[in-house]
């Protein structure tokens, strides 16, 4: 067996790992998630960066793929998230993911310049914690996967003076400035402008008069399953079911369009947003458990 670089002939065997390991809870990571070979293409596209130099892959010598392991970040970025070490099934127990997992830190650390790490794991994936626990990896927080499987019901504003409407092109100050009142991470005029018209984004918007007071945002790379990335409500009309409504509109568009599953991730800690997300629709998935190394 070898561990080396992803090559493009190995990509319908990774999604079928992924998909092996989405489908139990002890086998659960939250990535890779992916479902089909767009899915893993789109994720690294969104990104920018080259999936042969960030995958690794255990070889059988054959040419068949036994595990994977890899990172995800912008480019040149110093901070990742990790694809957690996935193994075949018949091919557990043999220490495979331990090799992986060691070879990941060596390509993250020499080659790629990634200092910060993490990982999302599914917390009844005792294996897999494990495996990350005795590599130095720590818990940091924990997180609700949660899915929406069919259209939402209940999209309508919640005042006959408010409606719902796709995001134009000139709206982008005024959703960047309800998104930085919401305390989100920091954004620039730049990427909010990108955000709008990079095509892997879908951004609606509740006017009352010409004023927003509301917006959600939705990554849509995975056209079948799109996230939803943000919501923010202006202040003086929050408590009154405005998120709920504008999330159950945005998903319904999408679902009406061919998606198949709406997707999310929550702090538990969140019960308030828990709640709106539930009316929505949506039902807690997975919890996940997300660990952080700090690599050298």
């Amino acid at each position: 067996m070898e561990i080396r670089a992803l090559r493009p002939r190995d990509l319908p065997e990774l999604v079928e790992l992924s998909r092996d390991c989405a489908r139990g809870e002890t086998d659960f990571v939250l990535n890779p998630l992916w479902e089909s070979q767009e899915e893993l293409e789109a994720e690294f596209a969104r990104f920018g960066i080259p999936a042969e130099q960030h995958v690794l892959v255990a070889d059988a010598g054959d040419g068949e793929v036994l595990g994977m392991v890899g990172f995800l970040r912008r480019p040149r970025a110093s901070e990742a998230g990790m694809f957690c070490p996935i193994v075949k099934r018949g091919e557990r127990g043999r220490g495979i993911g331990g090799e992986l997992l060691r070879a990941a830190q060596q390509l993250a650390v020499e080659k790629l310049g990634i200092r910060v790490a993490t990982a999302g794991i599914g917390t009844r994936n005792r294996a897999g914690y494990s495996l990350l626990g005795s590599h130095g990896f720590r818990p940091m927080s924990q997180a609700f996967l949660m899915r929406c499987d069919k259209a939402p019901l209940g999209s309508r504003p919640p005042s006959d003076d408010i409606r719902f409407e796709q995001a134009r092109g000139d709206d982008a100050d005024a959703i960047l400035s309800l998104y930085h009142e919401c305390g989100f991470e920091t954004r620039s005029p730049e990427r909010m402008n990108e955000v709008l018209r990079d095509g892997r984004h879908a951004l609606g918007v509740a006017r009352q008069g010409e004023r927003i007071v509301a917006f959600v945002e939705l990554e849509t790379h995975w056209p079948r399953r799109p996230w939803v990335a943000y919501v923010g409500v202006e202040r003086g009309l929050r408590d009154r079911g405005m998120g709920t409504a504008i999330v159950a509109w945005a998903l319904r568009q999408r679902f009406e369009q061919g998606a198949e599953a709406g997707l999310l991730m929550l702090s538990p800690a969140n019960r308030t947003a828990l709640r709106a997300y539930e009316k929505a629709g949506f039902r807690r998935h997975r919890l996940i458990d997300v660990l952080g190394k700090t690599l050298s």
